[in-house]
């Protein structure tokens, strides 16, 4: 094998590996930085989807309010209301709530399936379609209108939509309500220690997909935002899928769980590939120098043999080649066909250069019989090169 295709095969070998270094390298970036993101659950306040919940946190957030996703409930005496859109808590965090509640908390639970919403009496379902929206026509899209209301938060309301809801029956005295008719009420305000729970017949009123219709909005702001700078906590059960914030919080990454046998393992790969590199990037012996090729001008070389024809006696032959290589020279240069007539050829140099018209015509037909009418042809056909560019072209060959 030459030496030339063997360096050849290396730098093929060579760019092999890189790739499949950086392949490797880009395979375990992305193990490392990319993490899983789960499909968000209904009511994820994070979720934009219809039945999340992003556009009650938006809401919230232009009314003054500070709105927080919560996995635990605020600590008794804090001032903040704390919304409940499904029940997924467990025994600890539901007394917790209640205990929060009694020290003079606010609570809204707004899953009518909820636990804490098991003394509150019977209920019947309310059903209805999804009505066309109008902005201008509220009225037309109530279907739990505002009825017998004692609650003074909620009494400026006209009426809610939902699709599927519940009415509380038998309510008690120390309890208010609102949206009530003959056969109960869609909100209940139960007094809990020195604080309320809020209990609504409906959750999907505040899903992205509801809430801009009817005063399903409203309701929202009277609950939960009723004053510029209210606080507000949205409770997580623990039985809830983990949000992506919750998969991406903590101090422990990726990087933490695998071995350090794994690491060792790719620390060698690393340190075996810059081996086989140097390995293969020396070769035995010396560099082997070849001889750079010297430009020689076609012209200089014609010149030349017609100086040994001249030597050698053979005057007329040496003319015929000299007369020759100008004439292919002035039709490359003029970019003319080879079978262009002497006398075109002697008006397009005469028409593109300062040579006399008849000047080249003349030195192309001269027949040379001895070596003086030979120089006497040299001398004509230089006068000819140096008044075209082919005598710039010639001296730029020469000395490169």
């Amino acid at each position: 094998m030459s030496p030339r295709r063997t360096a050849g095969a290396e730098a093929v070998g060579g760019r092999a590996g890189i790739t499949a270094l950086l392949l490797v390298v880009a395979a375990v970036g992305m193990l490392l930085l990319l993490r899983a993101q789960p499909d968000p659950e209904p009511f994820d306040p994070r979720s934009e989807e219809g039945s999340g919940t992003r556009g009650l946190v938006v809401l919230l957030e232009r009314e003054g309010a500070t709105v927080d996703v919560v996995r635990a409930a605020p600590s008794v005496g804090s001032q903040q209301r704390v919304l409940v859109l499904e029940d997924r808590l467990n025994d600890n965090q539901r007394s917790d709530l209640l205990a929060f509640a009694e020290g003079g908390g606010v609570v809204i639970m707004a899953d009518p399936n909820s636990a804490l919403a098991g003394d509150l009496g019977d209920t019947n379902t309310v059903t209805d379609e999804l009505p066309s929206f109008d902005a201008n026509e509220v009225n037309s899209q109530i279907n739990v209108p505002l009825g017998e209301c004692t609650i003074a938060a909620l009494d400026h309301l006209r009426g809610v939509f939902v699709r599927t809801g519940l009415r509380f029956r038998d309510v008690s005295e120390t309890t208010s309500a609102c949206f009530g008719n003959q056969s109960g009420s869609f909100a209940i305000v139960a007094p809990r220690g020195v604080g309320l729970i809020v209990q609504l017949g409906d959750n999907e009123l505040f899903t992205n997909s509801l809430l801009r219709y009817a005063d399903n909005g409203p309701l929202a702001t009277a609950l939960l935002a009723p004053v510029d700078g209210s606080r507000v906590d949205i409770l997580l059960g623990e039985e809830a899928a983990k949000t992506v914030a919750d998969i991406g919080s903590g101090e422990r990454t990726l990087t933490d769980l695998v071995r350090p046998g794994v690491w060792m393992a790719f620390t060698q790969l690393a340190i075996a590939f810059v081996i086989f590199a140097i390995a293969r990037a020396i070769r035995p012996g010396r560099p082997v120098r070849e001889p750079e090729q010297v430009p020689i001008a076609g012209s200089e070389l014609v010149v030349a043999t017609g100086n040994l024809m001249q030597r050698a006696q053979h005057a007329e032959r040496a003319g015929w080649l000299l007369r020759g290589n100008l004439y292919r020279s002035l039709c490359q240069q003029f970019r003319l066909p080879p079978t262009t007539s002497i006398d075109a050829l002697d008006a397009a140099v005469s028409q593109h250069t300062s040579l006399p018209s008849g000047q080249v015509a003349a030195a192309l037909q001269r027949e040379v019989q001895d070596t003086a009418g030979l120089l006497q042809l040299s001398h004509s056909l230089q006068t000819i090169r140096e008044a075209t560019p082919l005598g710039l072209i010639e001296d730029e060959g020469v000395n490169s």
